[in-house]
């Protein structure tokens, strides 16, 4: 046996008393990264702030090292990974740090990956998405949309009149809406009552309002945006052109609108009025936004450079500066927010891994190496960096 099939066979083998262990470790993890704080003083800049954090994951995981069976392997690492500035990193996912399973987009199709750190392909799919409650999946198929559950058996599927894409769950779990041939079309959760929504529709996935009714918005071309009810195809509201979005996001209650673009961020209200707005920090253009704290407030936005490559996490909002999350070389593709707002996830390609981080508390940050190998087993070359589709699963919106 080659060490490196060694190395994966011991990687492999269960942990005694594992849930005790990952227990243990959380609160090994914010004890040190506590008192490394209490330690650096209130006086530390951001640079010496960094360092801080470096240091107080590096205590954590040098602690989880200790009850683990590839300990040595960790100590190895972080020894090396503190020193050279970069994110001290566990080879494999264990466990993710927020409850919730993740949907992940892969090359070789769509996985659900449990909170215990368990993953299960779903099939050769793309572009999926979680229902409301994470009963179901809707992805694409060959040609045709497709509903399965969490083990990935199917429940329907439907042949699109073109290639459908960009497949979204309303919030009451009744109706997905799709594009397809340049159009918006939505289909009942039965797989029944297929139908054409709004016949003009920009490549971006429609975000479907909380609330009464079956309300979504789409991106038409020039950046306007269209509020339609989805079941009889009545315009609601519509905004004039502006910022091209390559997203859209409803917050939970349904009042606020997030747009974004790579020339920046912007919130509308209900009818489609701006509230605020943020351009992209200057030389740089935005990846990836997400509502964060609950969607009421912050935004978290990935701000990418180039010559050389380097990224940044922001949280941004209505008023004050921005405030830096984290920044690395390269190039960061997504971010994702758990159901409880506490946690983002990081989709770093450069350096394959995921990264989360504790928005509350920043300088709390779990890193994950070897992503793409994870979801590509049993590949003999490398394989393309996977998505995340979704963190699964708010509650009711408040008040609901």
């Amino acid at each position: 046996m080659r060490e490196e099939q060694l190395r994966r066979a011991l990687r492999s083998l269960p942990v005694p008393d594992e849930d005790g262990a990952r227990e243990r470790g959380w609160r090994l993890i914010s004890a040190a990264s506590v008192a490394a704080e209490a330690e650096a003083g209130p006086r530390r800049g951001r640079r010496g702030g960094r360092r801080v954090a470096q240091v107080a994951v590096a205590l954590g995981l040098l602690a989880a090292a200790a009850i683990s069976p590839a300990g040595a392997a960790v100590r190895d690492w972080v020894g090396e990974a503190v020193e050279g500035g970069h994110e001290p990193s566990l080879p494999a996912l264990t466990s993710l740090p927020a409850a919730g399973p993740l949907l992940v987009d892969s090359a070789q199709g769509a996985w659900v990956v449990e909170e215990d750190g368990s993953k299960r392909l779903l099939g050769s799919y793309r572009q999926s998405t979680w229902s409301p409650r994470g009963l179901f999946v809707a992805a694409v198929g060959d040609g045709e949309l497709v509903a399965l559950d969490p083990k990935g058996a199917i429940h329907w599927a439907l042949p699109g009149p073109g290639a459908p894409t960009d497949p979204a769950w309303s919030p009451d779990g009744y109706r997905i809406a799709y594009l397809s041939g340049g159009a918006v079309r939505t289909v009942a959760g039965d797989g029944t009552g297929d139908h054409e929504s709004w016949p003009r529709a920009a490549p971006v996935t429609p975000a479907w309002r909380p609330g009464r009714g079956h309300v979504l918005t789409v991106a038409e071309s020039g950046g306007r945006l269209r509020t339609i009810d989805a079941d009889s195809g009545r315009s609601i509201a519509v905004t004039p052109a502006g910022l091209r979005p390559s997203g859209l996001e409803w917050s939970r209650d349904g009042s606020r609108l997030l747009v974004f673009g790579r020339a920046g961020v912007e919130v509308l209200d209900r009818s489609g009025h701006p509230l605020w707005r943020r351009p992209a920090p200057s030389g740089t253009e935005l990846v990836a936004a997400a509502l964060a704290l609950g969607g009421e407030g912050a935004v978290a936005v990935l701000a990418s450079r180039g010559g050389p490559a380097r990224s940044e996490l922001l949280l941004v909002g209505p008023r004050g500066a921005p405030t830096s999350l984290f920044s690395g070389p390269g190039r960061l593709s997504g971010v994702s927010v758990s159901a409880d707002g506490r946690w983002a996830l990081l989709e770093w390609p450069t350096a394959d891994q995921w990264l989360f981080l504790d928005l509350a508390h920043p300088q709390r940050v779990v890193a994950v190496s070897n992503i793409s190998a994870q979801f590509a087993p049993g590949a003999s070359s490398a394989s393309a960096f996977p998505s995340v589709a979704g963190w699964c699963c708010q509650g009711p919106p408040p008040g609901r």
